[in-house]
């Protein structure tokens, strides 16, 4: 399976500042699978118009997903935003590759989350999975995240082969670095996108505040994580000129990093600690002006609300996504009148509350999408 840089289906296409945020461009059929088995869906990558992180416009593309048989429950089949951790700076880190068996070995956060697309799937509901980070793996590009998202719902819905229902309730869910993404653009949706009949959101070990989980990153196991994080912020972000905050190493692991999934740089690098990367003593670790930087990809510190009912459920002890800032997040939604439910474990890890929350979060979601009253704990 080509990568997508080798794929001439991810080519943009000339003349897209005319087009409308959401207009789908180009479509091809796809048969989806999750480690080597056949989801049993009809799919399609669909590529559409968006706005990247820096304003311009630009193609992305999300895999639409509708299942096999006739919807059962009442009223349209409903639609889910389903948001991957990408967690990288790679085109093969794009939930779409994985779909489509284009894993070739790679460590993959979209890889391992196709196992999540299937238990949506198998609840029948149809699901657009965006490649929201965009053509130029923007992570941490939080305003690309917003229109990524966003416009990939708009461009499911005006996908005639999905035949989503206009009426269609739609959900969004994300685990880790897909609920930041879906955080984010839920926090936007009512300014940018409040046409779409959005019923619920889930969150799941939810990444509130950067820079608390790059801390957290740093001296463990997977330490090397860190380095894609740097990438990220320096492309994201360049008026932030991050390098120079670097020492010697740190900038030749960034340069040797720039397509690297969050494992492949954990692999390369473990028990790395940040402070080594740095050009003197707290000029990462410590520095007022880059936290400034972190917080624009914070969901605790960006401005807005969903205005729709939202499930937190997260393991106490999470090591990668510290509660505290999940709490005051919860906090910040219920001070704004959403309906706030929270579900915290205390059993488990980050690693483990994706799929202990699983339960939690299908039978969430089927509540919102059949218009039963949300419960909250605000």
């Amino acid at each position: 399976m080509p990568a997508p840089e080798h794929d001439s289906f991810y080519a943009e296409p000339a003349g897209l500042a005319g087009a409308a945020d959401g207009t789908v461009l180009a479509s091809r059929v796809i048969e989806p699978e999750s480690f080597g088995s056949p989801l049993a869906a009809d799919a399609w990558q669909v590529q559409y118009k968006t706005t990247d992180n820096h304003g311009a416009p630009r193609a992305y593309v999300a895999t639409v997903l509708v299942p096999h048989g006739k919807w059962a429950g009442g009223g349209p089949r409903p639609l889910l935003s389903y948001q991957v951790a990408e967690d990288g700076v790679g085109a093969t880190c794009a939930p779409s590759y994985a779909l489509r068996g284009g894993i070739a070995g790679v460590p993959s956060n979209a890889y391992s989350e196709t196992g999540m697309i299937r238990f949506a799937l198998q609840q029948g509901w149809a699901m657009v999975v965006p490649d929201y980070q965009g053509p130029d793996s923007d992570l941490f590009g939080a305003d690309g995240y917003v229109h990524g998202v966003l416009d990939g719902i708009r461009a499911a819905r005006a996908f005639e082969p999905a035949a989503v229902d206009p009426e269609a309730p739609i959900g969004m869910w994300g685990y880790s670095g897909g609920a930041q993404a879906t955080a984010i653009a839920a926090q936007a949706h009512a300014d940018y996108a409040p046409e779409l009949p959005l019923a619920g959101v889930a969150l799941g070990g939810t990444i509130a505040d950067l820079e608390s989980t790059m801390s957290g990153f740093s001296g463990s196991p997977l330490g090397g994580a860190a380095v894609v994080g740097l990438v990220g912020l320096h492309r994201s972000y360049p008026d932030a000129d991050l390098a120079q905050y670097l020492n010697e190493s740190g900038r030749a692991k960034l340069a040797a990093s720039q397509n690297d999934c969050l494992l492949d740089a954990a692999l390369k690098y473990p028990f790395l600690d940040t402070a080594a990367l740095e050009a003197r003593p707290g000029s990462i670790t410590n520095n007022p002006a880059l936290s400034e930087v972190v917080r624009r990809a914070s969901p605790l510190f960006r401005p807005g609300a969903p205005s729709v009912p939202v499930l937190i459920h997260h393991a106490i002890a999470d090591e990668f996504a510290p509660i505290d800032p999940v709490r005051a997040l919860a906090g910040k939604y219920c001070a704004a009148g959403a309906p706030v439910r929270r579900v915290e474990n205390p059993i488990g890890e980050h690693g483990t509350e994706a799929m202990l929350g699983l339960p939690t979060v299908l039978s969430y979601l089927a509540d919102r999408f059949s218009a039963k009253p949300a419960p909250s704990d605000c």
